[in-house]
């Protein structure tokens, strides 16, 4: 797996390059948007979706194809790839926001502020790799990402969490003083586009061609290790090792 995830992260380079895109899309297009009021923050809020369907659809061609093609035409479709798909997930995190919005301003925020982080960080942390190899949508999608991660736990979190933590780490952020914090980072820095922007921007200018190469290839990863755990092969491969230790 760590070959093929090598193999695939070095024909798919050029995603590299669109990677800085999406902090500038995102910049400029909140700055025409925050005069606008409402309005402004739910067009802000498609900007997010397409950025994320973008990239998600970068991602869904290095770990589903033999070949990895970027060009202008390629790059503008992958906006709408996987656009309405990203707007429905956001759209059910946006309805729970405004339920347990008014709950966090009351003297028991903070310990469901860190019960939503480690619902956010555990049982959605699939939610990407859903998106684009997956078929469920919106409330469905959150569902199944919670059963693919109570079926494989300690193999699909214990590398993120080492990942999550090592940049983390990097970045100063890890303070286990602030659990809370902690959870909500870990949640968000592979199940949304801000939370990786988040981490970008924590590190220095001569720092990011690295820090891109290691997320970009993480991702990767994850899209490998995602469709071996969810096809059973790695399972099938498992029970074959057992039976030859059995003789």
């Amino acid at each position: 797996m760590a070959a093929e995830t090598v193999r695939r992260a070095l024909k798919s380079w050029p995603a590299l390059l669109a990677l800085p895109a999406y902090p500038v899309i995102l910049y400029v297009s909140r700055l025409l948007t925050a005069s606008v009021g409402i309005i402004g923050s739910f067009l802000f809020s498609f900007v997010i979706a397409a950025c994320w369907s973008s990239y998600l659809e970068l991602i869904s061609q290095a770990v589903r194809s033999s070949r990895f093609r970027l060009d202008w035409s390629e790059f503008k479709r992958s906006f709408a790839a996987h656009l309405w798909d990203v707007v429905s997930v956001l759209f059910v995190f946006w309805m729970a926001s405004m339920v347990t919005g008014p709950l966090l301003m009351t003297s028991r925020g903070p310990a469901l502020s860190a019960i939503i982080g480690f619902a956010i960080a555990f049982f959605f942390n699939a939610v990407p790799e859903l998106l684009y190899q997956g078929n469920s949508r919106s409330f469905a999608l959150l569902a199944d990402s919670a059963r693919f991660i109570s079926e494989h736990p300690v193999v699909w979190l214990l590398p993120n969490v080492l990942l999550a933590g090592l940049l983390l780490g990097a970045t100063g952020a890890f303070d286990v003083t602030h659990p809370v914090e902690v959870l909500i980072a870990f949640g968000s820095i592979f199940s949304s586009p801000l939370g990786i922007i988040g981490v970008l921007l924590s590190f220095p200018l001569w720092a990011m061609p690295v820090v891109l190469v290691i997320l970009h290839t993480a991702m990767i990863f994850r899209g490998v290790l995602f469709r071996e755990l969810s096809s059973g092969a790695s399972n099938a491969r498992m029970r074959a090792f057992r039976a030859s230790m059995r003789g």
